[in-house]
């Protein structure tokens, strides 16, 4: 099971996934104050302004379903729908990020000072499992010409 490479890919994007979910996504400049977003929530001036738990939910239901999917390596079929949906989960993270950012106030109001490790973590994911996709595909493709061959 963990011997297979892409076994390894699918934790590396779990673990990316769990990053997202916990660390500053974005620091910004709101009518003079700082405001942090992270994934449970805006916090101005270390208060919290806005709750956004939505995000949390979507970046640590991705991260479940990741590390679930690792052991899905019998089922070699579902193991790539399983990954295609996490890639689906994964750019809703990024949809409803920019929707609570459009909702939050005009962009011309919003002054972003830096980006955070964590906006950049479900990138790094996507690319993860596209990488474990092909190689589950490769798997799945030596074993159907082996049972080829055994006819």
């Amino acid at each position: 099971m963990l011997q297979r490479i892409q076994s390894v890919f699918l934790l590396l994007a779990a673990a990316a996934m769990l990053v997202a979910s916990v660390t500053p996504l974005a620091t910004f400049l709101y009518n003079t104050d700082r405001a942090v977003f992270e994934a449970l929530g805006i916090y101005l001036n270390g208060q919290l302004n806005d709750s956004t738990w939505g995000l949390f939910v979507i970046g640590a239901a991705s991260s479940v379903l990741a590390l679930f999917t690792v052991f899905l390596y019998k089922n070699r079929m579902l193991q790539i729908r399983c990954s295609i949906f996490n890639i689906i989960l994964m750019i809703g993270f990024y949809l409803y990020f920019g929707f609570i950012v459009y909702r939050l106030t005009s962009v011309e109001t919003l002054h972003f000072q830096k980006v955070g490790v964590g906006i950049i973590m479900p990138v790094i994911a996507i690319i993860l499992t596209i990488l474990a996709i092909r190689r589950i595909g490769a798997d799945e493709a030596l074993v159907r010409s082996l049972s080829r061959l055994r006819k």
